[in-house]
């Protein structure tokens, strides 16, 4: 008897230890999957791009669940195609590179299968599954499970092995719950990404906008110059002044050929700025029975061939300067352009003349009118600052003599000058 009672003993100490054992398994169980899945969480915490969210799960999923490889597809609507975004494993070692990304129609596969139907699953056997496709190697077990967003499947993580039966009840939980984790994260910033993508469409839309207005504004100043030369030499003709008509059509074929030369440039070089400014002088000095003296002057440590100005951009300023200062004038009449250099990339442009100064000039104007000129040209300025991220600063200052009496205007126009002959043209 006493012998059995000992049996018995140890038998249920057995036992004992075994139940103890199993909880104690079933516990670390528990504890370890709790754990791998708190370390998700965190894990894609300030992971804001879907793909370092991709990347970062592919790669722990491996360290911590103990796989081969984990591939992660996201679903094409459009196409209805699956595409490799991030894989880590034999075929892609390094992290952030696919080498020969697949795509996978939805429906074809294990891995379309599952993005088809929404529902996870584990192939024991690969070689008794005619669905499998082999990609750089056959493997001999698989597990596949949807990512999941809204009841709709936004992806799909796969995982193949070497060995038949690899995969467990346990991958399974844990595969489904990182894809809910995940999920929400992912689905958030593919929102973002599209909203950025959207935006970036929003600003090249108003930027190509901006460009056709630009031409556009060009297009009506033009016209405007071009019609103010033709009127001069109308008059010249009315007056039969004939030789200073000619001279004046000379000039004009020559203004007009670089006019039409640069008509679909942004940007010239500054001499040819310059010398088409010298050629609208003379056409102006020509069409008035008031003449006046002009320079042009460029500072020795500029090369005028290495900058590039808005084309006509200062036109609008001297055909200001003239016709409302310089011709409500008595006596000796000048015109000053001065270009100087500030810093390697910026410009100045001086323009001065001895006219009769804003005041008088605003008082004889008839209702006040504005030159339509110069409102055109300003609006070109605004258009550069914002096509071109650029400054431009104009000052306009009255002059006057020892006896406060006016003296003429002083324009300062200062611009970051491009030098890359590249920007040049429009588009």
């Amino acid at each position: 008897m006493p012998g059995i009672a000992y049996i018995l003993i140890i038998a249920a100490l057995a036992g004992l230890l075994a139940y103890t054992w199993r909880r104690m398994a079933q516990y670390r169980a528990q504890y370890e999957a709790a754990a791998t899945l708190n370390y998700f969480t965190t894990s894609l915490f300030g992971k804001n791009t879907t793909e370092d969210i991709l990347w970062d799960v592919a790669k722990n999923c491996i360290s911590r669940l103990h796989l081969e490889d984990c591939v992660i597809y996201l679903v094409d609507e459009a196409r209805q195609v699956l595409v490799q975004k991030a894989a880590y494993g034999p075929k892609n070692p390094i992290r952030f590179e696919i080498h020969a990304p697949i795509e996978i129609p939805v429906g074809r596969g294990i891995v379309g299968s599952v993005a088809a139907t929404g529902r996870a699953e584990i192939v024991h056997d690969t070689s008794l599954d005619e669905r499998y496709i082999v990609d750089d190697e056959r493997r001999l077990s698989e597990i596949t499970v949807p990512i999941i967003y809204n009841g709709k499947v936004i992806g799909v993580i796969d995982s193949e092995h070497s060995r038949k039966y690899f995969y467990t009840g346990r991958h399974l939980f844990l595969l489904e719950k990182i894809a809910e984790i995940c999920a929400s994260k992912i689905s958030r910033s593919l929102m973002e990404e599209q909203a950025y993508r959207q935006e970036q469409e929003v600003q090249l839309l108003h930027k190509q906008l901006a460009e056709f207005r630009l031409v556009t504004l060009k297009s009506q100043m033009n016209p405007h110059f071009l019609f103010n030369c033709l009127n001069g030499i109308y008059h010249c003709i009315l007056a039969g002044h004939s030789d200073k008509a000619a001279e004046y059509v000379s000039n004009f074929a020559r203004l007009l050929r670089m006019v039409l030369m640069h008509s679909e440039k942004n940007f010239i070089t500054l001499r040819e700025e310059t010398d088409l400014l010298r050629h609208y002088l003379k056409i102006e000095s020509l069409r008035s029975d008031k003449p006046f003296a002009f320079d042009i002057e460029v500072e020795d440590n500029i090369d005028p061939d290495d900058y590039f100005v808005p084309g006509m951009l200062i036109q609008p300023f001297l055909e200001n300067a003239i016709w409302h200062g310089l011709m409500h004038k008595d006596g000796e009449r000048q015109l000053v352009v001065r270009w100087r250099r500030q810093t390697d990339t910026s410009l100045s442009c001086e323009i001065v003349d001895n006219g009769i100064g804003r005041a008088e000039s605003a008082r004889r104007r008839i209702g006040g009118h504005v030159s339509r000129g110069m409102e055109l040209c300003m609006e070109r300025v605004e258009l550069y600052k914002v096509l071109f991220n650029t400054t431009f600063n104009i000052r306009i200052a009255d002059l006057y003599n020892d006896d406060g009496a006016a003296a003429g205007t002083r324009v300062d126009i200062a611009f970051e000058a491009a030098r890359d002959a590249g920007v040049a043209h429009v588009g």
